[in-house]
């Protein structure tokens, strides 16, 4: 279970009573691929039902989360029905009485795409060497080559540099909270950048 953020940096779910944000993470057109948030059942399963119906059964297809401060943060649900949904319960020894903890996310997510060679590394550490090891793990498992450790310097940089990693949160719509995306895409463009760099004897085994 994700660490609870302290209650000075939760957000709200605006329009439903007692739902509050710990992280989110939208895509550039600032829609909705992943949620977590804590309330009680009758609350959350009120927000789960608006999400599902949309807006032409009388339901939602956004939101906005408002901080401590009411700045507010537009989120677009999109096609629901690639988001799948998990909760589990805090402890009753706690200071808000029985709440739930709810995810949201899109299955991409959890999905290792083999065929078209794109994944994701999905992390709550702050600290970027964590993030940047199993960004680099996930490009060795995805590529079709092998690759030895001792070219992931050169190898990562081209891949940050030429959007092969990119990390969601970093443009219009910012990340919300600890928990920080990273989408790898392995194209053919980066197994000629290999083949080339390895023919130069810059990449040597």
């Amino acid at each position: 279970m994700l660490e609870v953020a302290q209650p000075e940096r939760l957000h709200r779910i605006e329009g439903f009573a007692d739902l509050w944000v710990d992280a989110c993470l939208r895509n550039e057109e600032g829609d909705l691929v992943f949620l977590s948030f804590y309330g009680r059942d009758a609350s959350a399963m009120q927000f789960i039902s608006s999400l599902e119906l949309g807006k032409q059964d009388g339901g939602i297809t956004d939101f906005n989360l408002v901080d401590a401060l009411g700045k507010h943060q537009l989120v677009h649900a999109g096609a629901v029905e690639r988001l799948g949904k998990h909760s589990g319960r805090l402890p009753k020894q706690n200071l808000f009485g029985p709440l739930s903890h709810l995810w949201i996310y899109d299955k991409r997510l959890q999905e290792i795409d083999k065929v078209n060679r794109i994944a994701w590394v999905i992390d709550q550490q702050q600290e970027a060497e964590v993030l940047e090891q199993r960004a680099w793990d996930m490009v060795k498992s995805l590529c079709p080559v092998a690759l030895l450790d001792d070219w992931r310097q050169p190898l990562t940089s081209w891949c940050y540099a030429q959007g092969a990693i990119t990390e969601l949160g970093q443009g219009l719509y910012p990340r919300i909270g600890s928990v920080r995306a990273l989408r790898v895409s392995i194209t053919d463009h980066f197994l000629r950048f290999v083949s080339q760099l390895v023919r130069e004897r810059v990449l040597v085994g």
